[in-house]
């Protein structure tokens, strides 16, 4: 029963981290990188 709820738990931690760098990606596709460079300096 337990490694049935760690492997589900890593199932979400997995799919968490893909949506995180797809999203990333996309701003850094689409130049969203550069608006928050010229908003920190």
């Amino acid at each position: 029963m337990n490694s049935v709820s760690e492997r589900s738990c890593w199932g979400v931690a997995r799919w968490t981290v893909i949506a995180f760098l797809a999203l990333v990606a996309l701003v850094y596709l689409f130049g969203g990188f550069q608006a928050v460079q010229v908003a920190a300096s």
